[in-house]
């Protein structure tokens, strides 16, 4: 047990589900139901495989009964950070984060 809290953690990237589930989880925690977590009790819900998922990779906490799952956090400095935000608006392009106003000036 100690030489995998030796060993650095393996990076692998996140699926669309898993990716989902954080958003969710920046939120505050989710709460286990029948049909997976959610952070509240009409969903959306996230499967129990993409939870364990984040959790194996150090992203997500579980409770001791597994009932509420939580971000860690190195997820939410990973995850909530502007300049991760500012990173991926100017990987899509111009005019890609938001309205676009539909050709209007803002008024100066």
């Amino acid at each position: 047990m100690l030489a995998e809290a030796v060993k650095p953690a393996r990076r692998r990237r996140l699926s669309a589900t898993q990716k989902a589930a954080l958003q969710a989880a920046l939120a505050g925690r989710l709460q286990l139901f029948p049909r997976g977590y959610a952070a509240s009790k009409t969903g959306p819900f996230h499967s129990r495989r993409a939870i364990l998922g984040l959790v194996r990779a150090g992203l997500m906490s579980l409770s001791a009964t597994a009932r509420y799952a939580a971000l860690t956090k190195r997820a939410k400095e990973m995850h909530s950070s502007p300049t991760t935000d500012a990173a991926n608006l100017q990987a899509k392009g111009p005019g890609a984060g938001g309205r676009t106003g539909g050709g209007h000036k803002a008024p100066e």
